[in-house]
C-alpha cells in the first residue's frame, strides 16, 4: 500500500543542493572502512529559506550530525573505527532516471573506492515516466555506476512507499544479491517524522532526528552483519 505522504511532499527534487557539490568526500586518515551513500534531500539538503528550511544536512534533522548519514557513520565507528565517507545527491538522477547521461555530473564519486555503497532513494523519481519507461534496469545501471568490483552494496525502501518505484527497487536487490533494508514502516510513524516542527508541510513529512536515528540504526545493523 502507498504512502500518502509521497504525494505530499511537495519539496521540490530541483536545486537541492549547490550543483558544484553533488558529491561530498570526507576523508579520515587510517579510515578502517569508506562507505558511500547515494541518496536526496533525506541524505543532504541545502538552505532553502523558501520553504522554511535553514539547514544543510538531512532534511528534517535539527543539523548535521543528527541526520542518518551522519548518525551511521558514528554508528560504524564505534565498531570499526575512523570510517571516510562520501555523500553523492542525487536527486538528478531520479528526476531523469530514464537519461543514462545525467549519471556523468557523479563522476567525481567514481575514484572514492567505498568499501559499502549505501542507496537510499527514489522519493523524487520522475512518476509519469515510469508509466511508460521500466526503473529496474535504470535503477540497476545506477547502482553500478557506483559500485566497485570488492564493495558490499545496500539498498533501503523509499520512506513514504510508492510501489511503482519500491517494487522494482526491491526486485533489483534481490535479483543482484544486494542487502535490502525495509525503512517505509518509518515513514508510516507521526513519531518519526518531523511534524510540527516545520510551517511547510513537505519539509515537516521528511524525518526528523529520531525517525533519521532509526534509519541509521537499520543501516548499521545491515552493515555489521554483512562485515562480520
Amino acid at each position: 500500500m502507498n504512502n500518502s505522504d509521497f504525494e505530499k511532499n511537495t519539496v521540490s527534487a530541483e536545486k537541492q543542493v549547490d550543483a558544484f557539490r553533488l558529491v561530498r568526500i570526507t576523508e579520515k586518515e587510517n579510515a578502517a572502512l569508506k562507505v558511500m551513500f547515494v541518496g536526496n534531500s533525506i541524505t543532504i539538503h541545502g538552505v532553502k529559506e523558501e520553504i522554511g528550511w535553514n539547514r544543510e544536512c538531512g532534511m528534517a534533522a535539527s543539523c548535521l550530525e543528527k541526520d542518518y548519514v551522519h548518525q551511521t557513520v558514528r554508528m560504524l565507528e564505534e565498531k570499526y573505527g575512523p570510517v571516510g565517507y562520501c555523500v553523492v545527491h542525487a536527486a538528478d538522477w531520479e528526476r531523469q532516471f530514464y537519461n543514462p547521461d545525467v549519471l556523468d555530473l557523479f563522476k567525481e564519486a567514481k575514484g572514492f573506492d567505498a568499501d559499502v555503497l549505501v542507496v537510499r532513494i527514489g522519493e523524487n523519481s520522475d512518476t509519469e515516466k515510469v508509466k511508460t519507461v521500466d526503473y529496474a534496469p535504470c535503477f540497476e545501471k545506477m547502482i553500478d555506476y557506483f559500485r566497485n568490483d570488492h564493495c558490499k552494496t545496500f539498498v533501503t525502501s523509499l520512506f513514504w512507499r510508492y510501489d511503482p518505484f519500491d517494487v522494482p527497487i526491491e526486485a533489483v536487490a534481490k535479483k543482484r544479491g544486494f542487502v535490502f533494508i525495509p525503512i517505509d514502516d518509518l515513514g508510516e510513524k507521526a513519531e518519526c517524522k518531523a511534524l510540527g516542527e516545520f510551517w511547510h508541510g513537505g519539509v515537516a513529512k521528511h524525518p526528523n532526528d529520531y525517525g533519521m536515528k532509526c534509519i541509521a540504526e537499520r543501516i548499521a545493523r545491515a552493515v555489521e552483519g554483512e562485515l562480520k
